[in-house]
Protein backbone atom coordinates (compact mmCIF):
# COMPACT_ATOMS: atom_id res chain seq x y z
CA UNK A 1 0.00 0.00 0.00
CA UNK A 2 1.21 3.81 -0.31
CA UNK A 3 0.33 6.68 1.05
CA UNK A 4 0.97 10.54 0.29
CA UNK A 5 2.19 12.79 2.79
CA UNK A 6 1.23 16.77 1.49
CA UNK A 7 3.91 19.27 3.30
CA UNK A 8 6.31 22.06 2.49
CA UNK A 9 8.58 21.62 5.45
CA UNK A 10 11.35 18.39 4.33
CA UNK A 11 12.21 18.35 8.13
CA UNK A 12 8.23 16.99 8.65
CA UNK A 13 9.04 14.44 5.91
CA UNK A 14 11.73 12.77 7.82
CA UNK A 15 9.72 12.42 10.58
CA UNK A 16 7.00 10.50 8.98
CA UNK A 17 9.21 8.65 6.52
CA UNK A 18 11.12 7.25 10.37
CA UNK A 19 7.59 6.47 11.62
CA UNK A 20 6.28 4.70 8.41
CA UNK A 21 9.62 2.68 8.16
CA UNK A 22 9.38 1.81 11.67
CA UNK A 23 5.85 0.91 12.43
CA UNK A 24 4.66 0.20 8.91
CA UNK A 25 7.25 -0.99 7.08
CA UNK A 26 4.74 -2.48 4.66
CA UNK A 27 3.47 1.06 3.50
CA UNK A 28 5.58 3.13 0.92
CA UNK A 29 5.60 6.55 1.65
CA UNK A 30 5.85 9.38 -1.32
CA UNK A 31 6.44 13.29 -0.44
CA UNK A 32 4.88 16.08 -2.28
CA UNK A 33 5.54 19.80 -1.53
CA UNK A 34 2.59 21.16 -3.02
CA UNK A 35 -1.05 20.64 -4.02
CA UNK A 36 -0.17 20.40 -7.79
CA UNK A 37 2.47 17.67 -7.16
CA UNK A 38 -0.01 15.62 -5.17
CA UNK A 39 -2.61 15.84 -8.33
CA UNK A 40 0.36 14.40 -10.15
CA UNK A 41 1.10 11.90 -7.78
CA UNK A 42 -2.26 11.08 -7.78
CA UNK A 43 -2.72 10.48 -11.26
CA UNK A 44 0.58 8.83 -12.20
CA UNK A 45 1.88 6.49 -9.17
CA UNK A 46 -1.64 5.86 -7.55
CA UNK A 47 -3.54 3.90 -6.05
CA UNK A 48 -2.74 5.79 -2.62
CA UNK A 49 -4.97 4.36 0.58
CA UNK A 50 -3.94 7.06 2.78
CA UNK A 51 -3.19 10.79 2.14
CA UNK A 52 -1.51 13.14 5.10
CA UNK A 53 -2.19 17.23 4.68
CA UNK A 54 0.09 19.21 7.01
CA UNK A 55 -2.22 21.95 7.48
CA UNK A 56 0.83 24.74 7.60
CA UNK A 57 1.10 24.09 3.69
CA UNK A 58 1.89 27.39 2.16
CA UNK A 59 0.65 26.90 -1.14
CA UNK A 60 -2.77 25.22 -1.00
CA UNK A 61 -5.95 25.99 1.18
CA UNK A 62 -5.88 22.04 3.40
CA UNK A 63 -9.61 21.88 2.48
CA UNK A 64 -9.66 22.81 -0.82
CA UNK A 65 -6.65 20.38 -1.03
CA UNK A 66 -9.07 17.48 0.36
CA UNK A 67 -11.37 18.31 -1.65
CA UNK A 68 -9.37 18.28 -4.97
CA UNK A 69 -7.96 14.59 -3.70
CA UNK A 70 -11.60 13.29 -3.05
CA UNK A 71 -12.27 14.52 -6.52
CA UNK A 72 -9.50 13.33 -8.38
CA UNK A 73 -8.91 9.57 -6.36
CA UNK A 74 -12.41 8.88 -4.55
CA UNK A 75 -12.77 8.60 -0.81
CA UNK A 76 -10.26 7.76 1.50
CA UNK A 77 -8.43 8.04 4.59
CA UNK A 78 -7.41 11.48 4.88
CA UNK A 79 -5.46 12.89 8.31
CA UNK A 80 -5.01 16.49 8.57
CA UNK A 81 -1.81 17.12 10.53
CA UNK A 82 -0.98 20.26 12.33
CA UNK A 83 -0.79 22.62 15.71
CA UNK A 84 -4.05 23.19 17.38
CA UNK A 85 -4.56 26.97 16.32
CA UNK A 86 -3.82 26.13 12.73
CA UNK A 87 -6.19 22.94 12.31
CA UNK A 88 -9.16 25.61 13.72
CA UNK A 89 -8.19 28.02 11.37
CA UNK A 90 -7.48 26.12 8.28
CA UNK A 91 -9.81 23.32 8.46
CA UNK A 92 -13.46 23.24 7.65
CA UNK A 93 -15.83 21.67 10.09
CA UNK A 94 -18.17 21.08 7.51
CA UNK A 95 -15.64 19.29 5.51
CA UNK A 96 -14.40 17.29 8.95
CA UNK A 97 -18.00 16.51 9.95
CA UNK A 98 -19.74 15.20 6.91
CA UNK A 99 -16.70 12.96 5.58
CA UNK A 100 -16.27 10.28 8.19
CA UNK A 101 -12.75 9.02 6.80
CA UNK A 102 -11.26 12.73 7.63
CA UNK A 103 -9.17 12.72 11.01
CA UNK A 104 -7.19 15.30 12.84
CA UNK A 105 -3.94 14.78 14.31
CA UNK A 106 -2.53 17.43 16.69
CA UNK A 107 0.89 18.30 17.13
CA UNK A 108 3.80 17.58 18.79
CA UNK A 109 3.73 14.38 17.11
CA UNK A 110 3.27 11.21 19.81
CA UNK A 111 3.90 8.01 18.80
CA UNK A 112 1.47 5.61 20.44
CA UNK A 113 -1.05 8.61 19.42
CA UNK A 114 -0.29 9.34 15.83
CA UNK A 115 0.25 5.17 15.45
CA UNK A 116 -3.73 4.76 16.49
CA UNK A 117 -4.30 7.12 14.32
CA UNK A 118 -2.87 5.40 11.41
CA UNK A 119 -4.38 2.25 12.44
CA UNK A 120 -7.81 3.44 12.56
CA UNK A 121 -7.46 4.98 8.76
CA UNK A 122 -5.75 1.25 7.65
CA UNK A 123 -8.78 -0.62 9.62
CA UNK A 124 -11.18 1.58 6.73
CA UNK A 125 -8.72 0.89 4.12
CA UNK A 126 -8.99 -2.67 5.18
CA UNK A 127 -13.19 -3.03 4.88
CA UNK A 128 -13.33 -1.39 1.79
CA UNK A 129 -10.80 -4.17 0.65
CA UNK A 130 -8.98 -1.14 -1.33
CA UNK A 131 -6.00 -3.09 -2.36
CA UNK A 132 -7.43 -6.28 -2.92
CA UNK A 133 -9.30 -4.37 -5.50
CA UNK A 134 -6.66 -2.71 -7.74
CA UNK A 135 -5.77 -4.93 -10.44
CA UNK A 136 -2.83 -4.82 -13.36
CA UNK A 137 -5.05 -5.04 -16.62
CA UNK A 138 -3.51 -4.47 -20.28
CA UNK A 139 -5.41 -1.55 -21.20
CA UNK A 140 -6.69 -2.77 -24.51
CA UNK A 141 -8.57 -5.67 -22.99
CA UNK A 142 -11.02 -3.28 -21.26
CA UNK A 143 -13.43 -0.90 -23.31
CA UNK A 144 -15.73 2.26 -21.66
CA UNK A 145 -19.37 2.48 -20.66
CA UNK A 146 -20.91 5.92 -19.82
CA UNK A 147 -21.82 6.15 -16.40
CA UNK A 148 -25.39 6.61 -16.14
CA UNK A 149 -25.87 3.08 -17.99
CA UNK A 150 -25.19 1.80 -14.84
CA UNK A 151 -27.99 3.47 -13.63
CA UNK A 152 -30.08 0.85 -15.76
CA UNK A 153 -29.15 -2.05 -13.00
CA UNK A 154 -28.90 -3.03 -9.44
CA UNK A 155 -26.28 -5.57 -9.92
CA UNK A 156 -24.58 -6.76 -13.11
CA UNK A 157 -23.37 -9.99 -13.44
CA UNK A 158 -19.62 -8.63 -14.22
CA UNK A 159 -16.95 -6.80 -12.26
CA UNK A 160 -16.65 -3.42 -13.52
CA UNK A 161 -13.93 -1.04 -12.82
CA UNK A 162 -12.44 2.49 -12.35
CA UNK A 163 -9.12 3.45 -14.36
CA UNK A 164 -6.53 4.53 -12.21
CA UNK A 165 -3.69 4.58 -14.58
CA UNK A 166 -3.08 3.28 -17.92
CA UNK A 167 -2.28 0.18 -16.01
CA UNK A 168 -4.15 0.20 -13.08
CA UNK A 169 -8.04 -0.11 -12.23
CA UNK A 170 -9.90 -0.53 -9.87
CA UNK A 171 -12.90 -2.57 -8.99
CA UNK A 172 -16.28 -0.68 -8.83
CA UNK A 173 -18.87 -2.73 -8.82
CA UNK A 174 -18.38 -6.58 -8.04
CA UNK A 175 -20.35 -9.19 -10.22
CA UNK A 176 -23.89 -10.13 -8.90
CA UNK A 177 -23.33 -7.97 -5.70
CA UNK A 178 -26.21 -5.42 -5.68
CA UNK A 179 -25.50 -1.66 -5.43
CA UNK A 180 -27.92 1.52 -5.17
CA UNK A 181 -27.97 4.56 -7.54
CA UNK A 182 -26.39 6.49 -4.12
CA UNK A 183 -23.31 3.90 -4.69
CA UNK A 184 -22.88 4.88 -8.47
CA UNK A 185 -23.43 8.78 -7.59
CA UNK A 186 -20.71 8.49 -5.01
CA UNK A 187 -18.45 7.24 -8.09
CA UNK A 188 -19.82 9.74 -10.05
CA UNK A 189 -18.73 12.70 -7.75
CA UNK A 190 -15.46 12.04 -8.14
CA UNK A 191 -15.51 13.31 -11.64
CA UNK A 192 -15.50 9.53 -12.94
CA UNK A 193 -17.52 9.33 -16.24
CA UNK A 194 -17.01 5.81 -17.42
CA UNK A 195 -16.84 2.72 -16.06
CA UNK A 196 -14.69 -0.23 -17.50
CA UNK A 197 -15.94 -3.77 -18.35
CA UNK A 198 -13.65 -6.47 -20.29
CA UNK A 199 -14.48 -6.04 -24.09
CA UNK A 200 -15.73 -10.15 -23.54
CA UNK A 201 -18.33 -8.61 -21.64
CA UNK A 202 -18.77 -5.29 -23.08
CA UNK A 203 -21.14 -6.32 -25.74
CA UNK A 204 -23.47 -8.70 -23.28
CA UNK A 205 -23.89 -5.36 -20.99
CA UNK A 206 -25.05 -3.18 -24.06
CA UNK A 207 -27.50 -6.25 -25.73
CA UNK A 208 -28.93 -6.53 -22.24
CA UNK A 209 -29.35 -3.06 -21.81
CA UNK A 210 -31.31 -3.10 -25.23
CA UNK A 211 -33.61 -5.50 -23.98
CA UNK A 212 -33.88 -3.96 -20.70
CA UNK A 213 -35.03 -0.65 -22.08
CA UNK A 214 -37.38 -2.16 -25.01
CA UNK A 215 -39.32 -3.60 -22.29
CA UNK A 216 -39.22 -0.39 -20.03
CA UNK A 217 -40.70 1.23 -23.11
CA UNK A 218 -43.52 -1.47 -23.44
CA UNK A 219 -44.92 -1.04 -20.34
CA UNK A 220 -47.93 0.68 -20.23
CA UNK A 221 -48.07 1.59 -16.64
CA UNK A 222 -44.82 3.77 -17.41
CA UNK A 223 -45.37 7.08 -16.18
CA UNK A 224 -44.67 9.91 -18.68
CA UNK A 225 -41.55 11.49 -16.98
CA UNK A 226 -40.06 7.48 -16.95
CA UNK A 227 -40.75 6.99 -20.69
CA UNK A 228 -38.29 10.22 -20.68
CA UNK A 229 -35.76 8.57 -18.46
CA UNK A 230 -36.21 5.29 -20.46
CA UNK A 231 -35.68 7.31 -23.95
CA UNK A 232 -32.64 8.67 -22.63
CA UNK A 233 -31.27 5.66 -21.09
CA UNK A 234 -32.01 3.80 -24.93
CA UNK A 235 -30.12 6.81 -26.38
CA UNK A 236 -27.60 6.60 -24.58
CA UNK A 237 -26.94 2.74 -25.31
CA UNK A 238 -27.33 3.28 -29.16
CA UNK A 239 -24.79 5.84 -29.39
CA UNK A 240 -22.14 3.53 -27.30
CA UNK A 241 -23.37 0.04 -29.58
CA UNK A 242 -23.23 2.20 -32.60
CA UNK A 243 -19.40 3.76 -31.38
CA UNK A 244 -18.57 0.57 -29.86
CA UNK A 245 -20.39 -1.98 -32.52
CA UNK A 246 -22.34 -0.60 -35.37
CA UNK A 247 -25.81 -1.32 -36.58
CA UNK A 248 -27.81 -4.60 -35.48
CA UNK A 249 -30.85 -5.39 -35.69
CA UNK A 250 -31.46 -5.07 -32.00
CA UNK A 251 -30.33 -1.39 -32.34
CA UNK A 252 -32.78 -0.78 -35.14
CA UNK A 253 -35.99 -1.75 -33.26
CA UNK A 254 -34.50 0.16 -30.04
CA UNK A 255 -34.53 3.28 -32.35
CA UNK A 256 -37.87 2.63 -33.92
CA UNK A 257 -39.41 2.21 -30.29
CA UNK A 258 -38.03 5.22 -28.85
CA UNK A 259 -39.39 7.14 -32.11
CA UNK A 260 -42.78 5.47 -31.45
CA UNK A 261 -43.35 6.48 -28.25
CA UNK A 262 -41.51 10.12 -28.25
CA UNK A 263 -44.94 10.21 -30.34
CA UNK A 264 -47.36 8.72 -27.71
CA UNK A 265 -45.58 10.22 -25.31
CA UNK A 266 -46.12 13.87 -26.37
CA UNK A 267 -49.91 13.35 -27.39
CA UNK A 268 -50.04 13.32 -23.64
CA UNK A 269 -48.24 15.90 -22.85
CA UNK A 270 -50.21 18.21 -25.93
CA UNK A 271 -47.94 21.27 -25.23
CA UNK A 272 -43.89 21.87 -25.26
CA UNK A 273 -44.57 23.51 -21.58
CA UNK A 274 -45.55 20.47 -19.99
CA UNK A 275 -42.64 18.52 -21.52
CA UNK A 276 -39.94 20.96 -20.56
CA UNK A 277 -41.51 20.81 -16.66
CA UNK A 278 -40.66 17.11 -16.90
CA UNK A 279 -37.62 16.82 -18.76
CA UNK A 280 -34.96 15.24 -16.40
CA UNK A 281 -32.10 17.46 -17.25
CA UNK A 282 -28.97 16.08 -15.53
CA UNK A 283 -25.80 16.47 -17.82
CA UNK A 284 -26.83 18.00 -21.09
CA UNK A 285 -25.33 15.22 -22.66
CA UNK A 286 -26.04 13.90 -26.61
CA UNK A 287 -28.79 11.57 -25.22
CA UNK A 288 -30.49 14.45 -23.62
CA UNK A 289 -30.09 16.34 -26.31
CA UNK A 290 -30.82 13.84 -28.54
CA UNK A 291 -34.39 13.69 -26.56
CA UNK A 292 -34.92 17.27 -26.21
CA UNK A 293 -34.83 17.56 -30.27
CA UNK A 294 -36.77 14.54 -31.02
CA UNK A 295 -39.82 16.32 -28.91
CA UNK A 296 -39.12 19.97 -30.00
CA UNK A 297 -39.34 18.44 -33.89
CA UNK A 298 -42.95 16.50 -32.58
CA UNK A 299 -43.81 20.05 -31.03
CA UNK A 300 -42.69 22.12 -34.32
CA UNK A 301 -44.23 19.72 -37.09
CA UNK A 302 -47.84 19.90 -35.31
CA UNK A 303 -47.50 23.53 -34.87
CA UNK A 304 -46.79 23.73 -38.54
CA UNK A 305 -49.53 21.22 -39.33
CA UNK A 306 -47.36 18.26 -41.03
CA UNK A 307 -49.57 15.51 -40.18
CA UNK A 308 -47.57 13.02 -41.99
CA UNK A 309 -46.14 9.75 -40.09
CA UNK A 310 -42.83 9.94 -42.29
CA UNK A 311 -41.93 13.90 -41.70
CA UNK A 312 -42.23 13.28 -37.65
CA UNK A 313 -40.62 9.40 -38.31
CA UNK A 314 -37.82 11.04 -39.95
CA UNK A 315 -37.09 13.97 -37.40
CA UNK A 316 -36.82 11.44 -34.65
CA UNK A 317 -34.41 9.66 -36.38
CA UNK A 318 -32.50 11.87 -37.23
CA UNK A 319 -32.66 13.65 -33.75
CA UNK A 320 -31.18 10.00 -32.63
CA UNK A 321 -28.13 9.39 -35.02
CA UNK A 322 -27.46 13.44 -35.49
CA UNK A 323 -24.42 13.39 -33.03
CA UNK A 324 -24.47 10.21 -32.22
CA UNK A 325 -20.91 9.10 -33.18
CA UNK A 326 -19.07 12.60 -31.14
CA UNK A 327 -18.34 11.86 -27.76
CA UNK A 328 -17.41 15.12 -25.57
CA UNK A 329 -20.49 16.99 -25.37
CA UNK A 330 -18.68 20.52 -25.34
CA UNK A 331 -18.45 20.11 -29.04
CA UNK A 332 -22.12 20.81 -29.38
CA UNK A 333 -21.59 24.23 -28.68
CA UNK A 334 -19.21 24.45 -31.72
CA UNK A 335 -21.75 25.56 -35.27
CA UNK A 336 -19.01 26.45 -37.52
CA UNK A 337 -15.33 24.90 -38.29
CA UNK A 338 -14.47 28.64 -38.34
CA UNK A 339 -14.84 28.92 -34.72
CA UNK A 340 -11.96 29.61 -33.18
CA UNK A 341 -12.92 27.61 -30.10
CA UNK A 342 -12.44 24.22 -31.95
CA UNK A 343 -8.75 24.51 -31.73
CA UNK A 344 -8.67 23.73 -28.29
CA UNK A 345 -10.34 20.35 -28.48
CA UNK A 346 -8.10 17.72 -29.16
CA UNK A 347 -6.72 16.71 -32.75
CA UNK A 348 -9.06 13.42 -32.65
CA UNK A 349 -11.76 14.89 -31.56
CA UNK A 350 -11.68 18.18 -34.86
CA UNK A 351 -11.34 15.43 -37.28
CA UNK A 352 -14.17 13.32 -36.03
CA UNK A 353 -16.21 16.42 -35.32
CA UNK A 354 -15.57 17.47 -38.63
CA UNK A 355 -16.82 14.34 -40.85
CA UNK A 356 -19.48 12.90 -37.98
CA UNK A 357 -22.60 14.53 -39.78
CA UNK A 358 -21.50 12.50 -43.04
CA UNK A 359 -20.84 9.23 -41.24
CA UNK A 360 -23.64 9.47 -38.93
CA UNK A 361 -26.00 9.91 -42.63
CA UNK A 362 -24.60 6.91 -43.43
CA UNK A 363 -26.12 4.82 -40.39
CA UNK A 364 -29.13 6.32 -41.16
CA UNK A 365 -29.54 4.56 -44.85
CA UNK A 366 -30.10 1.12 -42.50
CA UNK A 367 -33.30 2.06 -42.19
CA UNK A 368 -36.41 1.71 -44.43
CA UNK A 369 -39.62 4.10 -44.30
CA UNK A 370 -37.12 6.68 -43.26
CA UNK A 371 -36.70 8.78 -46.57
CA UNK A 372 -33.89 11.90 -46.54
CA UNK A 373 -33.50 10.97 -43.32
CA UNK A 374 -29.92 10.84 -44.47
CA UNK A 375 -29.83 14.40 -45.94
CA UNK A 376 -31.20 16.03 -43.05
CA UNK A 377 -28.58 14.71 -40.85
CA UNK A 378 -25.86 15.67 -43.32
CA UNK A 379 -27.23 19.01 -43.72
CA UNK A 380 -27.28 19.97 -39.56
CA UNK A 381 -24.63 22.02 -38.83
CA UNK A 382 -25.56 24.42 -41.68
CA UNK A 383 -26.90 27.97 -40.79
CA UNK A 384 -28.88 30.57 -42.02
CA UNK A 385 -26.17 32.85 -43.11
CA UNK A 386 -24.03 30.13 -44.87
CA UNK A 387 -21.33 30.09 -42.38
CA UNK A 388 -22.27 26.12 -41.43
CA UNK A 389 -20.92 22.98 -42.90
CA UNK A 390 -19.90 20.74 -44.84
CA UNK A 391 -21.57 22.85 -47.64
CA UNK A 392 -22.29 26.57 -46.63
CA UNK A 393 -25.92 26.22 -47.28
CA UNK A 394 -27.59 29.44 -46.62
CA UNK A 395 -31.26 29.36 -45.64
CA UNK A 396 -32.71 30.19 -48.79
CA UNK A 397 -31.50 26.41 -50.42
CA UNK A 398 -32.16 24.73 -47.56
CA UNK A 399 -35.36 22.08 -47.26
CA UNK A 400 -38.16 23.43 -44.58
CA UNK A 401 -37.75 20.44 -42.65
CA UNK A 402 -33.94 20.55 -42.53
CA UNK A 403 -34.56 23.97 -41.54
CA UNK A 404 -36.80 22.84 -39.14
CA UNK A 405 -34.35 19.97 -37.62
CA UNK A 406 -31.77 22.41 -37.14
CA UNK A 407 -33.13 24.70 -35.57
CA UNK A 408 -34.30 21.74 -32.90
CA UNK A 409 -31.06 20.47 -33.18
CA UNK A 410 -29.45 24.15 -32.02
CA UNK A 411 -32.02 24.92 -29.47
CA UNK A 412 -31.80 21.41 -28.16
CA UNK A 413 -27.72 21.65 -27.46
CA UNK A 414 -27.84 25.49 -25.69
CA UNK A 415 -30.77 24.58 -23.99
CA UNK A 416 -29.18 21.28 -22.42
CA UNK A 417 -25.80 22.83 -21.87
CA UNK A 418 -27.24 25.96 -19.81
CA UNK A 419 -30.18 24.28 -18.44
CA UNK A 420 -34.05 24.83 -18.65
CA UNK A 421 -35.64 27.73 -17.22
CA UNK A 422 -37.38 30.72 -17.57
CA UNK A 423 -34.82 33.07 -18.17
CA UNK A 424 -32.28 30.47 -20.22
CA UNK A 425 -35.78 30.27 -22.78
CA UNK A 426 -36.00 33.80 -23.24
CA UNK A 427 -32.42 34.24 -23.76
CA UNK A 428 -31.80 31.66 -26.16
CA UNK A 429 -34.70 32.50 -27.84
CA UNK A 430 -33.94 36.37 -28.17
CA UNK A 431 -30.63 35.31 -29.68
CA UNK A 432 -32.19 32.94 -32.16
CA UNK A 433 -34.70 36.01 -33.28
CA UNK A 434 -32.45 37.40 -35.49
CA UNK A 435 -30.66 34.58 -36.89
CA UNK A 436 -33.41 32.38 -37.45
CA UNK A 437 -36.12 34.88 -38.58
CA UNK A 438 -35.16 34.17 -42.60
CA UNK A 439 -35.63 32.04 -45.36
CA UNK A 440 -36.84 29.27 -45.02
CA UNK A 441 -35.98 29.24 -41.59
CA UNK A 442 -38.99 31.46 -41.10
CA UNK A 443 -41.74 29.33 -40.86
CA UNK A 444 -40.48 26.63 -38.11
CA UNK A 445 -39.02 29.90 -36.59
CA UNK A 446 -42.27 31.56 -36.34
CA UNK A 447 -44.01 28.53 -34.67
CA UNK A 448 -41.09 28.09 -32.44
CA UNK A 449 -41.12 31.40 -31.12
CA UNK A 450 -45.02 31.57 -30.64
CA UNK A 451 -44.60 27.92 -28.59
CA UNK A 452 -41.73 28.91 -26.39
CA UNK A 453 -43.28 32.72 -25.56
CA UNK A 454 -46.50 30.77 -24.61
CA UNK A 455 -44.14 28.60 -22.13
CA UNK A 456 -42.93 31.36 -19.95
CA UNK A 457 -45.97 33.49 -19.96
Amino acid sequence: MKALFICDDKDEWEIIRNIFKSKFPKISVMFALRGSDAMDYLSYEGPFGLILIEVGIKSDHPTELAKSVVETAGERPIIFIGHEGMLKDRVEDTFYSENETAQIYKKPYDIPEFVEIINKALEWVQSQEFEQSIVEVDRDDYLPLKIRNFYLYKKVPYDVYVELTKTKFIKAISADKPYTEGDIQQIARRNVKYLYLHKTEHLKFLESAITKIQEALGKKSLGQKQIIQSQIAGVLVIHQYLRDVGISASIISLIESIIDSVDRNFEKYQHIKNFLNDFPLELGDYAEQAILCAYFCQALTKGIGWSSDLSRNKLGLASILHNSLLENEELSRIRSLEDPDLNLFMADEIQLFKIHAEKAAELSQHFTGFTDSDFIISQHHELPDGTGFPAGINANKLTNITCLFILAANFSADLALSGISKFSLQKHLAEYENFYNTGNFKDSFKVFQKMLKETFR
